[in-house]
């Protein structure tokens, strides 16, 4: 089936390139969204898009929801399975609560909350505890989310999810799936704040060392590729496209 995707998805970019000339992205952006989902080897922290987003909807009154949490832990449990939404959980005194969660596709998905408190992923068919791929604190000036952690789930299945007990037996949660906030960082070698098309991730997490959103940079040297960049000027004479647009003057 996938197969058959990428075929047609190929036809469709073979057609783009006959009507309108070709295209910024190589084919194989086409299928980052279908690929791309789990959370990438050597990820250490989230990048800032995403986080970013899961305080957009913390900030924005009307992403809230509350909700009471079930003490016990059960797939009846509450559900906190719509997207773009702020969860407001009220748990049981002194207590830990759950919810549930039920994927629409699988992949990594982030649960960024308001305490660093216990927090366990189960799935309701096998009830076995879904480790965190990863976990960390947040830091995002204006957000009152402190911490996420990320799990790999599968679509259609009911998870439960268990938390706290938390301070003020209050919690809030904001799912986030990763690859809805994944962006394409380009290695920019000589440090020009211009990167390389041939080289980049794809990745919801913090990029390497020397990567830039900017790209079409037509000289990414280590050094001598500094001054020549889609931001330079051009200098006429010198016989190098400075400002990498194709044409020298």
């Amino acid at each position: 089936m996938l197969k058959k995707k990428r075929i047609a998805l190929g036809a469709l970019w073979a057609l783009g390139l006959t009507a309108c000339g070709p295209m910024e992205e190589a084919p194989e952006a086409l299928f980052e969204a279908q690929d791309s989902q789990e959370l990438e080897a050597g990820c250490t922290s989230l990048g800032t898009g995403i986080t970013a987003h899961a305080c957009v909807h913390s900030s924005n009154p009307t992403d809230h929801v509350s909700l009471t949490a079930g003490a016990t832990r059960s797939t009846s449990a509450p559900s906190i399975s719509t997207k773009h939404k702020a969860y407001d959980l009220a748990l049981p005194s002194g207590a830990e609560g759950s919810v549930t969660y039920v994927p629409a596709t699988t992949g990594s998905y982030a649960f960024y909350r308001t305490q660093n408190v216990a927090f366990t992923v189960i799935n309701g068919g096998t009830s076995a505890t879904v480790p965190a791929a990863l976990g960390h604190t947040v830091s995002s000036s204006g957000c009152t989310l402190t911490h996420v952690s990320v799990h790999d789930l599968t679509a259609g299945t009911t998870y439960i999810v268990a938390t706290g007990p938390a301070a003020g037996n209050a919690l809030t949660v904001v799912p986030e799936f990763l690859n809805d906030s994944r962006t394409r960082y380009y290695q920019d070698a000589d440090g020009d704040g211009y990167g390389n098309n041939s080289v980049s991730v794809y990745t919801a997490c913090t990029p390497p060392s020397g990567y830039t959103t900017q790209r079409f940079d037509c000289d990414d040297t280590p050094g001598s590729g500094a001054s020549i960049n889609p931001g330079a000027t051009e200098i006429c004479g010198n016989g190098i496209d400075d400002n990498c647009d194709g044409v020298q003057c």
